[in-house]
């Protein structure tokens, strides 16, 4: 196939593209309010395909023709897509004001603020993590596929008026070399760091540039035969409803596996440029593909705070009237955001300096909200007392607590005086920096300085690999280097005698969370290699038992932190929004779901509580009792002195700690 003459910017139109967009972002919409489509995320993918054919195409011819003007491409930009997003950006931000907790309002104002400068992917990857918040609470989530594109058109115009100096042909080899390599980045992050490779341009580069590079082929009719080409298109339009059908959020993504709907969008974007009347563009040329298409940016903008406002208020639940309500109203706010906004503006003459500084007013304004409700922590004021105090535990648990504080990997920090060496190490999980407060503050009041270790989903136990659905390999292989950390300390000599150990046991020996958190997996396995077909409970049981016995034989007193009660319905978050949205008192929602009996609480911890059990009973360890301080006979609740005593279903508040750290105390004295 033969290089294009560079493409011209007044090109026709060409309705089939506006019916690529209708598949696009039905998919996205269809998959975000479960209306069964289970892999309607790949509509992102295909609009980024687009965008790269459409812009990436135009940035070539002009940059070719010497044409290209930053002034003029980014006045069309904003005219494009600003206006849409002030409006929704707006009406969102009133929303929040009185549906979010602080916690949310606050992570809502920054996102505001990033996605404003573009920035929004870059913010969204930073927060992803083992505490991220729930994507029900980010509103402006969407945004990231915006800031992406933004991105990638201030690299890719530089990228192509440098390569351009040594010909076209140089220029589309350059492409086309970059691309191969974000793909591979992309692929290779899947098993390193899959939220880069979800979130961050690199990775995500190569499919505007492959709709770029499909925007250079000349069409010629003589080397695709009718037959050939109405074939291929069919198979192109079965890859892309495949993807979209068969695809899940199990499946590996993006990378390799997107690559069949990207090179399907490719094909229907550069055939439908020769062959207009054939039946597949004809059907997406049709009205009512063409009718969405036309609409998709404000449908795209709209459905997702719509979603996200709608599930909030429901407090998760998203039922049949309520999918429907939230996709009637997407279509009738973004039919009116076309009309009135979007479309004056993008047809409106005003000249290049009038419409840059409209932008950076309107970007100004967003971005000072933001930054006063940032400030503000989520502006707690405008809550009654007791919404304050439910909101306090359902956001604490993410407060700045320095080293303590990191939230993708390990963590270590000091307790107690910062004066003298460390006398007790707290080693732990998660669980251990729930109750970083109670233990720092414990300490202080004895006299006893500390320290503490801990490593998100890791249990402390020496010679143990984890592999976890909530973690990325990364931070899989970071709980092996906490682990070789805590023991190389141990090895060597020290003031410590106490060693604390704190851990969700039963999550171990399950091999899986329970309730709200129940699609948490996972896996345990000797360091050494292979189980020897023992269960994972079996497993944790005898690195738990050879931890102890190391342990004491070098001299150290072993405590053990009875797990707290696990409560799987709860959070603090489902609490506020509860209450909040009026569907409940307190009272009723913990009664409904804030409470469980205490026979399936001890049913679900048996297997660790007998392991302790054995070590105490053998002199290997001392227990920190728990279960008293949450549950009476019959039943455990998530229920404080007057707040929620749980983060979510399974951690402590900072306050909970607090009032509880008595039962620290014995594992910072001197035997």
């Amino acid at each position: 196939m033969k290089s294009a003459p560079p493409p011209d910017h007044h090109s026709t139109y060409r309705p089939d593209i506006d019916g690529l967009r209708a598949i696009a972002v039905l998919s996205v919409i269809l998959y975000h309010f479960r209306i069964g489509i289970s892999g309607g995320y790949v509509g992102v993918d295909i609009f980024f395909v687009i965008s790269g054919y459409l812009i990436g195409g135009i940035i070539i011819g002009e940059s070719s023709r010497r044409e290209f003007s930053y002034t003029r491409f980014y006045t069309r930009r904003i005219k494009r897509l600003f206006s849409a997003y002030f409006v929704v950006a707006l009406a969102a931000l009133a929303a929040a004001w009185w549906l979010l907790m602080p916690a949310d309002y606050r992570a809502h104002a920054k996102s505001l603020i990033a996605s404003t400068v573009f920035l929004s992917n870059v913010v969204f990857y930073r927060d992803a993590g083992y505490f991220d918040a729930s994507s029900i609470s980010k509103p402006l989530l969407h945004t990231w596929s915006l800031a992406v594109e933004e991105q990638f058109y201030l690299v890719f115009p530089l990228l192509i008026r440098a390569a351009l100096r040594f010909g076209r042909r140089a220029a589309m080899l350059t492409l086309a070399a970059v691309a191969v390599a974000s793909l591979a980045l992309a692929q290779y992050l899947l098993s390193r760091d899959p939220a880069a490779s979800f979130y961050l341009l690199p990775a995500r580069a190569w499919e505007m540039m492959a709709g770029a590079v499909a925007s250079q082929i000349r069409f010629d009719g003589e080397r695709v035969p009718p037959v050939m080409g109405k074939t291929v298109t069919w198979i192109a339009l079965a890859a892309m409803a495949a993807t979209i059908v068969l695809f899940d959020d199990r499946t590996p993504f993006p990378g390799l596996s997107v690559l069949p709907c990207c090179l399907a969008t490719a094909w229907l974007l550069w055939y439908g440029a020769g062959r207009q009347q054939e039946h597949a563009q004809r059907g997406l040329s049709s009205r009512l593909p063409v009718m969405i298409g036309r609409v998709s940016y404000s449908v795209y903008l709209w459905h997702w705070p719509i979603y996200v406002l709608m599930v909030y208020y429901l407090a998760g639940a998203f039922s049949w009237p309520a999918r429907i309500v939230a996709l009637t109203m997407t279509f009738i706010l973004s039919i009116a955001s076309w009309r009135y906004v979007e479309q004056p503006v993008r047809n409106s003459k005003r000249r290049p300096q009038t419409v840059i500084c409209g932008f950076i007013a309107g970007s100004a304004i967003l971005a000072g909200l933001g930054f006063m409700i940032w400030r503000s922590d989520g502006a707690p004021g405008r809550l009654s007392p007791e919404l304050q105090a439910i909101a306090r535990a359902a956001g604490d648990f993410r407060r700045d607590r320095g080293q303590c504080n990191d939230q993708h990997a390990i963590g270590s920090c000091r307790l107690g005086p910062e004066q003298g060496p460390p006398q007790f190490l707290v080693w732990g999980d998660s669980h251990a920096r729930a109750n970083f407060d109670g233990l720092n503050l414990a300490a202080t009041e004895q006299g006893v300085a500390g320290l503490m270790m801990w490593a998100a989903g890791c249990p402390p136990v020496f010679d143990i690999r984890k592999v976890e659905s909530a973690s990325t390999p990364g931070d899989d292989d970071a709980c092996v280097s906490q682990t070789r950390a805590v023991q190389s300390l141990l090895d060597r000599p020290s003031a410590i005698r106490n060693i604390l150990l704190i851990g969700r046991w039963a999550y171990y020996t399950q091999g899986q969370g329970i309730g709200e958190d129940r699609g948490n997996l996972i896996r345990l396995e000797p360091a050494s290699g292979a189980s020897g077909g023992r269960s994972q409970a079996e497993v944790w049981t005898a690195a738990l038992r050879d931890t102890a016995r190391r342990l004491r034989e070098h001299g150290y007193e072993v405590y053990v932190l009875e797990q707290v009660p696990e409560i799987p319905d709860f959070t603090s978050r489902r609490l506020f929004q509860t209450v909040r949205g009026g569907h409940e008192s307190v009272e009723q929602a913990i009664a409904r779901f804030g409470t469980v009996p205490r026979a399936a609480v001890d049913s679900r911890q048996e297997i660790p509580e007998k392991a302790v059990r054995e070590l105490v009973a053998g002199g290997d360890a001392h227990v920190l009792p728990t279960h008293d301080l949450f549950c009476d006979a019959r039943s455990c609740s998530a229920w404080g002195d007057s707040a929620p005593a749980y983060f979510d279903n399974n951690h402590l508040t900072n306050e909970t700690s607090r009032r509880i750290r008595r039962v620290f105390v014995p594992a910072m004295r001197r035997p």
